[in-house]
Protein backbone atom coordinates (compact mmCIF):
# COMPACT_ATOMS: atom_id res chain seq x y z
CA UNK A 1 0.00 0.00 0.00
CA UNK A 2 1.40 3.38 -1.01
CA UNK A 3 1.52 6.24 1.54
CA UNK A 4 -1.13 8.13 -0.45
CA UNK A 5 -3.45 5.12 -0.47
CA UNK A 6 -2.91 4.69 3.28
CA UNK A 7 -3.85 8.34 3.90
CA UNK A 8 -6.97 8.02 1.75
CA UNK A 9 -7.96 4.82 3.57
CA UNK A 10 -7.54 6.54 6.93
CA UNK A 11 -9.56 9.51 5.68
CA UNK A 12 -12.29 7.08 4.67
CA UNK A 13 -12.21 5.73 8.23
CA UNK A 14 -12.62 9.25 9.63
CA UNK A 15 -15.38 10.00 7.12
CA UNK A 16 -17.46 6.94 7.94
CA UNK A 17 -16.67 7.32 11.64
CA UNK A 18 -18.36 10.72 11.56
CA UNK A 19 -21.27 9.46 9.48
CA UNK A 20 -21.71 6.57 11.91
CA UNK A 21 -22.77 9.10 14.54
CA UNK A 22 -25.54 10.35 12.27
CA UNK A 23 -26.54 6.81 11.32
CA UNK A 24 -26.69 5.76 14.96
CA UNK A 25 -28.26 8.79 16.59
CA UNK A 26 -29.82 11.32 14.21
CA UNK A 27 -33.14 9.50 13.84
CA UNK A 28 -33.35 9.18 17.64
CA UNK A 29 -32.36 12.82 18.19
CA UNK A 30 -34.92 13.81 15.57
CA UNK A 31 -37.51 11.78 17.46
CA UNK A 32 -36.73 13.79 20.62
CA UNK A 33 -36.64 17.22 18.95
CA UNK A 34 -39.29 16.91 16.22
CA UNK A 35 -42.71 18.48 16.83
CA UNK A 36 -44.26 15.30 15.39
CA UNK A 37 -43.14 11.67 15.27
CA UNK A 38 -43.74 11.67 11.51
CA UNK A 39 -40.95 14.25 11.16
CA UNK A 40 -38.36 12.22 13.08
CA UNK A 41 -36.39 11.23 9.98
CA UNK A 42 -36.48 14.70 8.40
CA UNK A 43 -32.96 15.67 9.61
CA UNK A 44 -31.58 12.49 8.06
CA UNK A 45 -33.54 13.18 4.88
CA UNK A 46 -32.26 16.77 4.77
CA UNK A 47 -28.72 15.42 4.92
CA UNK A 48 -29.44 13.05 2.04
CA UNK A 49 -31.24 15.72 -0.01
CA UNK A 50 -28.39 18.20 0.32
CA UNK A 51 -25.97 15.42 -0.60
CA UNK A 52 -27.88 14.78 -3.82
CA UNK A 53 -28.07 18.45 -4.73
CA UNK A 54 -24.36 18.89 -4.07
CA UNK A 55 -23.25 15.65 -5.75
CA UNK A 56 -23.57 16.87 -9.32
CA UNK A 57 -21.72 20.09 -8.51
CA UNK A 58 -19.05 18.09 -6.69
CA UNK A 59 -18.38 16.13 -9.88
CA UNK A 60 -18.18 19.30 -11.95
CA UNK A 61 -15.91 21.00 -9.43
CA UNK A 62 -13.65 17.95 -9.16
CA UNK A 63 -13.18 18.04 -12.92
CA UNK A 64 -12.19 21.70 -12.69
CA UNK A 65 -10.31 21.94 -9.40
CA UNK A 66 -9.37 18.36 -8.51
CA UNK A 67 -10.59 15.85 -5.94
CA UNK A 68 -8.50 17.34 -3.14
CA UNK A 69 -10.31 20.69 -3.24
CA UNK A 70 -13.80 19.23 -2.93
CA UNK A 71 -12.75 16.79 -0.20
CA UNK A 72 -11.39 19.67 1.88
CA UNK A 73 -14.53 21.73 1.24
CA UNK A 74 -16.82 18.85 2.24
CA UNK A 75 -14.91 18.09 5.43
CA UNK A 76 -14.90 21.78 6.38
CA UNK A 77 -18.69 21.86 5.98
CA UNK A 78 -19.01 18.78 8.21
CA UNK A 79 -16.87 20.43 10.87
CA UNK A 80 -19.35 23.29 10.95
CA UNK A 81 -22.29 20.87 10.76
CA UNK A 82 -21.15 18.91 13.79
CA UNK A 83 -20.86 22.09 15.84
CA UNK A 84 -24.28 23.35 14.72
CA UNK A 85 -25.87 19.97 15.55
CA UNK A 86 -24.29 20.11 19.01
CA UNK A 87 -25.78 23.59 19.46
CA UNK A 88 -29.16 22.23 18.32
CA UNK A 89 -29.12 19.61 21.07
CA UNK A 90 -28.25 22.21 23.72
CA UNK A 91 -30.95 24.58 22.42
CA UNK A 92 -33.47 21.77 21.83
CA UNK A 93 -33.95 23.13 18.30
CA UNK A 94 -35.23 20.85 15.56
CA UNK A 95 -34.52 23.53 12.94
CA UNK A 96 -30.87 23.85 13.98
CA UNK A 97 -30.51 20.07 13.84
CA UNK A 98 -31.71 20.17 10.24
CA UNK A 99 -29.17 22.93 9.47
CA UNK A 100 -26.39 20.86 11.02
CA UNK A 101 -27.30 17.72 9.11
CA UNK A 102 -27.54 19.79 5.91
CA UNK A 103 -23.89 20.77 6.37
CA UNK A 104 -22.99 17.12 6.89
CA UNK A 105 -24.90 16.43 3.67
CA UNK A 106 -22.31 18.50 1.80
CA UNK A 107 -19.67 16.22 3.29
CA UNK A 108 -21.66 13.16 2.28
CA UNK A 109 -21.70 14.42 -1.31
CA UNK A 110 -17.91 14.38 -1.42
CA UNK A 111 -17.18 11.21 0.57
CA UNK A 112 -17.40 8.94 -2.46
CA UNK A 113 -14.50 10.77 -4.06
CA UNK A 114 -11.95 9.17 -1.73
CA UNK A 115 -12.39 5.97 -3.73
CA UNK A 116 -12.36 7.75 -7.09
CA UNK A 117 -9.21 9.62 -6.10
CA UNK A 118 -7.55 6.34 -5.15
CA UNK A 119 -8.62 4.67 -8.40
CA UNK A 120 -7.43 7.57 -10.54
CA UNK A 121 -4.05 7.68 -8.79
CA UNK A 122 -3.52 3.91 -9.03
CA UNK A 123 -1.33 2.33 -11.73
CA UNK A 124 -2.98 0.65 -14.70
CA UNK A 125 -4.53 -2.64 -13.61
CA UNK A 126 -4.70 -1.62 -9.96
CA UNK A 127 -7.75 0.64 -10.00
CA UNK A 128 -10.26 -1.90 -8.67
CA UNK A 129 -7.88 -3.01 -5.90
CA UNK A 130 -7.23 0.62 -4.87
CA UNK A 131 -10.95 1.37 -4.89
CA UNK A 132 -11.82 -1.54 -2.60
CA UNK A 133 -8.79 -0.92 -0.35
CA UNK A 134 -10.03 2.57 0.49
CA UNK A 135 -13.35 1.09 1.60
CA UNK A 136 -11.44 -0.86 4.28
CA UNK A 137 -11.37 2.37 6.26
CA UNK A 138 -15.03 1.74 6.91
CA UNK A 139 -14.28 -1.50 8.80
CA UNK A 140 -12.59 0.32 11.67
CA UNK A 141 -15.29 3.01 11.53
CA UNK A 142 -17.94 0.30 11.81
CA UNK A 143 -16.33 -1.05 14.97
CA UNK A 144 -15.48 2.27 16.58
CA UNK A 145 -18.11 4.71 15.25
CA UNK A 146 -21.37 3.54 16.90
CA UNK A 147 -19.57 2.88 20.19
CA UNK A 148 -17.93 6.32 20.07
CA UNK A 149 -21.31 7.89 19.28
CA UNK A 150 -22.87 6.52 22.47
CA UNK A 151 -19.72 6.93 24.60
CA UNK A 152 -19.31 10.60 23.72
CA UNK A 153 -23.01 11.38 23.98
CA UNK A 154 -22.97 12.42 27.65
CA UNK A 155 -19.66 14.27 27.71
CA UNK A 156 -21.41 17.57 28.47
CA UNK A 157 -24.25 16.20 30.59
CA UNK A 158 -26.72 16.75 27.76
CA UNK A 159 -27.55 13.56 25.82
CA UNK A 160 -26.07 13.41 22.29
CA UNK A 161 -24.25 16.79 22.44
CA UNK A 162 -20.79 15.26 22.73
CA UNK A 163 -21.52 12.91 19.84
CA UNK A 164 -21.95 15.79 17.43
CA UNK A 165 -18.73 17.40 18.68
CA UNK A 166 -17.07 14.13 17.69
CA UNK A 167 -18.42 14.59 14.14
CA UNK A 168 -16.74 18.00 13.97
CA UNK A 169 -13.40 16.71 15.30
CA UNK A 170 -13.23 13.78 12.88
CA UNK A 171 -14.14 15.97 9.92
CA UNK A 172 -11.48 18.54 10.82
CA UNK A 173 -8.89 15.75 10.92
CA UNK A 174 -9.84 14.92 7.31
CA UNK A 175 -9.23 18.54 6.31
CA UNK A 176 -5.71 18.39 7.73
CA UNK A 177 -4.82 15.04 6.16
CA UNK A 178 -6.16 15.79 2.68
CA UNK A 179 -4.23 19.06 2.59
CA UNK A 180 -1.03 17.01 2.93
CA UNK A 181 -1.77 14.98 -0.22
CA UNK A 182 0.06 16.02 -3.36
CA UNK A 183 -2.06 18.16 -5.64
CA UNK A 184 -0.61 16.81 -8.88
CA UNK A 185 -0.02 13.06 -8.65
CA UNK A 186 1.84 11.37 -11.44
CA UNK A 187 -0.54 9.69 -13.82
CA UNK A 188 -3.66 10.50 -11.79
CA UNK A 189 -6.44 12.99 -11.68
CA UNK A 190 -6.49 14.16 -8.10
CA UNK A 191 -5.49 17.49 -9.57
CA UNK A 192 -7.59 19.47 -12.02
CA UNK A 193 -8.11 17.48 -15.17
CA UNK A 194 -6.21 18.70 -18.21
CA UNK A 195 -8.24 16.66 -20.66
CA UNK A 196 -11.89 17.45 -21.29
CA UNK A 197 -14.13 15.30 -19.03
CA UNK A 198 -16.31 12.72 -20.79
CA UNK A 199 -19.73 14.33 -21.51
CA UNK A 200 -22.60 12.82 -19.55
CA UNK A 201 -24.68 12.42 -22.71
CA UNK A 202 -21.97 10.26 -24.28
CA UNK A 203 -21.63 8.17 -21.12
CA UNK A 204 -25.37 7.48 -20.85
CA UNK A 205 -25.26 5.67 -24.20
CA UNK A 206 -22.97 2.99 -22.75
CA UNK A 207 -24.15 -0.19 -21.03
CA UNK A 208 -21.49 0.21 -18.33
CA UNK A 209 -22.90 3.59 -17.26
CA UNK A 210 -26.48 2.27 -17.10
CA UNK A 211 -25.39 -0.79 -15.15
CA UNK A 212 -23.50 1.38 -12.67
CA UNK A 213 -26.61 3.51 -12.20
CA UNK A 214 -28.83 0.50 -11.45
CA UNK A 215 -26.39 -1.26 -9.11
CA UNK A 216 -25.41 1.82 -7.11
CA UNK A 217 -29.00 3.07 -7.01
CA UNK A 218 -30.33 -0.27 -5.76
CA UNK A 219 -27.54 -0.64 -3.21
CA UNK A 220 -28.02 2.87 -1.82
CA UNK A 221 -31.82 2.96 -1.90
CA UNK A 222 -32.68 -0.42 -0.42
CA UNK A 223 -29.94 -0.27 2.19
CA UNK A 224 -30.91 3.27 3.25
CA UNK A 225 -34.59 2.33 3.57
CA UNK A 226 -33.85 -0.42 6.09
CA UNK A 227 -30.97 1.35 7.83
CA UNK A 228 -32.97 4.55 8.42
CA UNK A 229 -36.04 2.62 9.52
CA UNK A 230 -34.04 0.32 11.80
CA UNK A 231 -33.63 2.57 14.88
CA UNK A 232 -37.30 3.60 14.82
CA UNK A 233 -38.51 0.03 14.31
CA UNK A 234 -36.11 -1.16 17.01
CA UNK A 235 -37.52 1.34 19.50
CA UNK A 236 -41.01 0.08 18.58
CA UNK A 237 -39.83 -3.44 19.43
CA UNK A 238 -38.44 -2.23 22.80
CA UNK A 239 -34.77 -2.32 21.82
CA UNK A 240 -32.53 -0.13 23.99
CA UNK A 241 -30.21 2.59 22.57
CA UNK A 242 -27.34 0.21 23.30
CA UNK A 243 -29.06 -2.47 21.23
CA UNK A 244 -29.48 0.05 18.43
CA UNK A 245 -25.79 0.94 18.52
CA UNK A 246 -24.85 -2.75 18.38
CA UNK A 247 -27.16 -3.35 15.40
CA UNK A 248 -25.78 -0.37 13.46
CA UNK A 249 -22.24 -1.43 14.37
CA UNK A 250 -22.69 -4.87 12.83
CA UNK A 251 -24.53 -3.36 9.89
CA UNK A 252 -21.47 -1.21 9.20
CA UNK A 253 -19.13 -4.18 9.69
CA UNK A 254 -21.16 -5.91 7.01
CA UNK A 255 -20.85 -2.84 4.79
CA UNK A 256 -17.07 -2.60 4.93
CA UNK A 257 -15.45 -5.85 6.07
CA UNK A 258 -16.08 -7.51 2.66
CA UNK A 259 -13.76 -4.88 1.15
CA UNK A 260 -10.96 -7.22 2.26
CA UNK A 261 -11.97 -9.56 -0.56
CA UNK A 262 -14.57 -7.82 -2.75
CA UNK A 263 -11.95 -6.19 -4.97
CA UNK A 264 -10.34 -9.58 -5.54
CA UNK A 265 -13.75 -11.15 -6.19
CA UNK A 266 -14.49 -8.56 -8.88
CA UNK A 267 -11.08 -9.22 -10.47
CA UNK A 268 -11.44 -13.01 -10.34
CA UNK A 269 -15.18 -13.53 -10.90
CA UNK A 270 -16.10 -10.39 -12.78
CA UNK A 271 -18.27 -7.49 -11.65
CA UNK A 272 -21.53 -9.10 -12.84
CA UNK A 273 -21.13 -12.24 -10.72
CA UNK A 274 -20.13 -10.16 -7.71
CA UNK A 275 -23.24 -8.02 -8.24
CA UNK A 276 -25.43 -11.13 -8.47
CA UNK A 277 -24.02 -12.36 -5.16
CA UNK A 278 -24.82 -8.94 -3.69
CA UNK A 279 -28.44 -9.07 -4.86
CA UNK A 280 -28.88 -12.59 -3.44
CA UNK A 281 -27.38 -11.51 -0.11
CA UNK A 282 -29.70 -8.49 0.01
CA UNK A 283 -32.70 -10.77 -0.45
CA UNK A 284 -31.39 -13.02 2.34
CA UNK A 285 -31.05 -10.01 4.65
CA UNK A 286 -34.61 -8.93 3.97
CA UNK A 287 -35.96 -12.43 4.61
CA UNK A 288 -33.97 -12.77 7.85
CA UNK A 289 -35.26 -9.47 9.24
CA UNK A 290 -38.82 -10.28 8.17
CA UNK A 291 -38.77 -13.56 10.08
CA UNK A 292 -37.22 -12.31 13.34
CA UNK A 293 -37.75 -8.91 15.03
CA UNK A 294 -35.47 -9.66 17.99
CA UNK A 295 -32.14 -7.88 18.48
CA UNK A 296 -30.44 -10.93 16.96
CA UNK A 297 -32.73 -10.87 13.94
CA UNK A 298 -32.11 -7.17 13.39
CA UNK A 299 -28.35 -7.64 13.79
CA UNK A 300 -28.03 -10.57 11.39
CA UNK A 301 -30.47 -9.12 8.87
CA UNK A 302 -28.90 -5.67 8.70
CA UNK A 303 -25.41 -7.18 8.68
CA UNK A 304 -26.38 -9.16 5.56
CA UNK A 305 -27.84 -5.99 4.04
CA UNK A 306 -24.49 -4.33 4.70
CA UNK A 307 -22.58 -7.15 2.99
CA UNK A 308 -24.93 -6.88 0.03
CA UNK A 309 -24.36 -3.13 -0.16
CA UNK A 310 -20.59 -3.65 -0.33
CA UNK A 311 -20.78 -6.21 -3.12
CA UNK A 312 -23.19 -4.08 -5.17
CA UNK A 313 -21.26 -0.89 -4.39
CA UNK A 314 -17.87 -2.25 -5.46
CA UNK A 315 -19.40 -3.83 -8.57
CA UNK A 316 -21.25 -0.63 -9.45
CA UNK A 317 -18.12 1.43 -8.85
CA UNK A 318 -16.20 -0.88 -11.18
CA UNK A 319 -18.75 -0.25 -13.93
CA UNK A 320 -18.48 3.48 -13.16
CA UNK A 321 -14.72 3.67 -13.70
CA UNK A 322 -15.13 1.65 -16.91
CA UNK A 323 -17.36 4.43 -18.22
CA UNK A 324 -14.51 6.87 -18.80
CA UNK A 325 -10.74 6.95 -19.42
CA UNK A 326 -8.60 7.59 -16.30
CA UNK A 327 -8.64 11.25 -15.35
CA UNK A 328 -11.73 12.20 -17.38
CA UNK A 329 -14.56 11.05 -15.12
CA UNK A 330 -15.52 14.14 -13.13
CA UNK A 331 -18.91 14.67 -14.78
CA UNK A 332 -19.71 10.96 -14.98
CA UNK A 333 -18.86 10.49 -11.30
CA UNK A 334 -21.02 13.46 -10.35
CA UNK A 335 -24.01 12.24 -12.36
CA UNK A 336 -23.86 8.73 -10.90
CA UNK A 337 -23.33 9.97 -7.34
CA UNK A 338 -26.26 12.39 -7.71
CA UNK A 339 -28.56 9.70 -9.12
CA UNK A 340 -27.71 7.22 -6.37
CA UNK A 341 -28.08 9.99 -3.82
CA UNK A 342 -31.50 10.92 -5.19
CA UNK A 343 -32.70 7.39 -4.62
CA UNK A 344 -31.23 7.58 -1.12
CA UNK A 345 -33.29 10.71 -0.41
CA UNK A 346 -36.51 9.04 -1.53
CA UNK A 347 -35.74 5.97 0.58
CA UNK A 348 -34.86 8.05 3.64
CA UNK A 349 -37.92 10.28 3.31
CA UNK A 350 -40.21 7.30 2.78
CA UNK A 351 -38.81 5.16 5.58
CA UNK A 352 -41.02 6.47 8.40
CA UNK A 353 -44.18 6.26 6.27
CA UNK A 354 -43.25 2.80 4.95
CA UNK A 355 -42.77 1.63 8.53
CA UNK A 356 -46.12 3.12 9.55
CA UNK A 357 -47.88 1.47 6.60
CA UNK A 358 -46.11 -1.89 6.29
CA UNK A 359 -44.23 -2.36 9.53
CA UNK A 360 -40.72 -3.76 9.80
CA UNK A 361 -41.73 -7.19 8.51
CA UNK A 362 -43.62 -5.88 5.49
CA UNK A 363 -40.83 -3.50 4.51
CA UNK A 364 -38.29 -6.32 4.57
CA UNK A 365 -40.54 -8.53 2.44
CA UNK A 366 -40.69 -5.74 -0.17
CA UNK A 367 -36.89 -5.39 -0.11
CA UNK A 368 -36.49 -9.15 -0.54
CA UNK A 369 -38.82 -9.16 -3.57
CA UNK A 370 -37.07 -6.20 -5.23
CA UNK A 371 -33.70 -7.84 -4.59
CA UNK A 372 -34.92 -11.02 -6.26
CA UNK A 373 -35.99 -9.06 -9.33
CA UNK A 374 -32.60 -7.32 -9.35
CA UNK A 375 -30.87 -10.71 -9.26
CA UNK A 376 -32.89 -11.92 -12.24
CA UNK A 377 -32.00 -8.75 -14.18
CA UNK A 378 -28.29 -9.12 -13.42
CA UNK A 379 -28.21 -12.77 -14.49
CA UNK A 380 -30.21 -12.10 -17.66
CA UNK A 381 -28.81 -8.77 -18.84
CA UNK A 382 -25.54 -7.68 -17.21
CA UNK A 383 -22.28 -8.74 -18.80
CA UNK A 384 -18.62 -8.09 -18.07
Amino acid sequence: MTPELAVLTFCQFLYYGGLAVDLTLTALVGLHLAPSTALATVPFTVMAAVAVFASFFAGTLSARHGHRAILVAGATAATAGGLVSMWAVFAHSFLLLCVGTACVGLYKATGGYFRYMAADRAPEGGRTRALSTVLLGGVAAALVGPWAATWSGDLFGTPFAGSYLLVAVLAFAVVVLVLFLRGNPGGGSGAPQREEPVPIRAATRTATFRTAMVLLGAASGLMTLLMTMGPIAGAHHDHTPGDGALIIQWHMVGMFAPALISGRLVTRWGASRCAALGAATLAAGGITSALDDSVTGYTVGLCLVGVAWNLLYVSGSQYTIRSYPPGRGGRVQGAIEAAAGGITVVASLASAEVFRSLGWTGANVVVAVISGLLLVWILAVVRD
